[in-house]
């Protein structure tokens, strides 16, 4: 039974079939590991020891091979057996296989005829297995791959988490110091205001003694006002959230698009609005926005959001920006397409009219 396990290929937990033995000694199925390894392109993850293999083709290990065959027929089913296949694949018992109707007929014990079968089969890549079981082994697979995949946003979002974290305490620390600071100056600039009222209240020549002295400890003040802080956070991607959004793009684009896709609305100076002429009443929709052209759109601008009131710490975006509308779940998130991070998202709510998207220039 230990020598048995020995033939056994991890990945589906059967008898080796075709078996392949890759650089760190470890040997698999060849169609397992074709699947579990991009279709057998390099490089190659052990699944065994996660080492890697650079070499893309391995040959078939005959010893093995053999012995996983032998190994299949010895196995306790096949000598407790006494059943025969007939050249007909037919499947015949004992006693029928030496009674006189089929004592001529050409027939092999069942496990050697699997066998043989099974061999043939492995010879051509397209009959490797069964189509049923390659389903079943391919879904497997992707589940896997899919898992892998949920460990692995986990980990990014915790590491996001704490990054965010982390530069928060940076952020606050600098904005209790400037605090700090601030609270100096203004004592120093209180002094300073008192000291030039008494200056102002001198004799005239004394007056004009001290204006040089005054005049030098002002400039010093100036020099010595404290910055302010911008506290502005870091906007992360998030791994694939666009690739996952444009799975529900649609073709209605706010800007750049021809004026009779919507209805324009101008206000005094150059402020305007844009409605789309779609309106949404259900699904998840995924369009983006210019904002490169806009005119309003200056180094100075803020991001601030009105229901609920809250201003925006994240650099303001540049060129695109996605806007992510999940009806069905009462949902509005808004991305940064450059850099695929999270500008937004509003708590689920209920709508319960249809949604138009709208973009509005200088509104307050």
């Amino acid at each position: 039974r230990v020598f048995q396990n020995e033939l056994i290929c991890c990945i589906c937990m059967k008898y080796l079939i075709d078996p392949v033995t890759i650089d760190c000694g470890h040997s698999f199925c060849r169609p397992c590991l074709c699947l579990c390894s991009e279709e057998g392109r390099a490089p190659i993850h052990c699944l065994s020891c996660r080492k890697i293999s650079e070499k893309p083709n391995f040959n078939t290990s005959v010893a093995l091979k053999k012995l996983a065959s032998l190994a299949r027929q010895t196995r306790p089913q096949n000598i407790n057996s006494s059943d025969n296949i007939g050249a007909d694949k037919r499947l015949l018992c004992g006693p029928c296989s030496e009674s006189p109707e089929h004592m001529a007929h050409s027939h092999s014990p069942k496990g050697w005829a699997a066998e043989e079968c099974r061999v043939l089969r492995t010879c051509n890549p397209f009959n490797q297995t069964s189509l049923q079981n390659y389903v079943l082994l391919r879904k497997r697979i992707i589940s896997i791959q899919y898992k892998k995949m949920h460990i692995f946003l986990e980990e990014e979002e915790q590491l996001h988490l704490q990054a965010l974290e982390r530069q928060a305490k940076e952020l606050f620390q600098q904005l209790q110091d400037s605090q700090v600071r601030m609270t100096q100056h203004l004592e120093g600039m209180k002094d300073m205001y008192r000291e030039l009222w008494e200056t102002c209240c001198m004799p005239d020549v004394e007056l004009l003694h001290d204006v040089g002295n005054v005049s030098a400890r002002s400039d010093l003040a100036q020099m010595q006002k404290p910055q302010p802080v911008n506290p502005e956070l870091t906007s992360w991607r998030i791994t694939g959230v666009l690739d996952m959004l444009n799975n529900f793009r649609g073709k209605s684009q706010l800007l750049g698009s021809p004026a009779s896709n919507y209805f324009l609305i101008r206000s005094l100076g150059e402020s305007f609005a844009v409605w789309g002429a779609q309106a949404f009443t259900s699904h998840r929709h995924f369009w983006e926005v210019d904002v490169t052209l806009s005119s309003n759109w200056s180094n100075h601008c803020s991001l601030s959001t009105n229901s609920p009131p809250l201003i925006q710490y994240v650099q303001r975006p540049l060129g695109q920006v996605g806007v992510f509308l999940d009806y069905d779940n009462g949902s509005v998130s808004f991305f940064d397409v450059s850099k695929g991070s999270l500008i937004y998202g509003f708590p689920s709510s209920s709508f319960s009219f249809p949604l138009r998207p709208f973009f509005c220039f200088g509104c307050t």
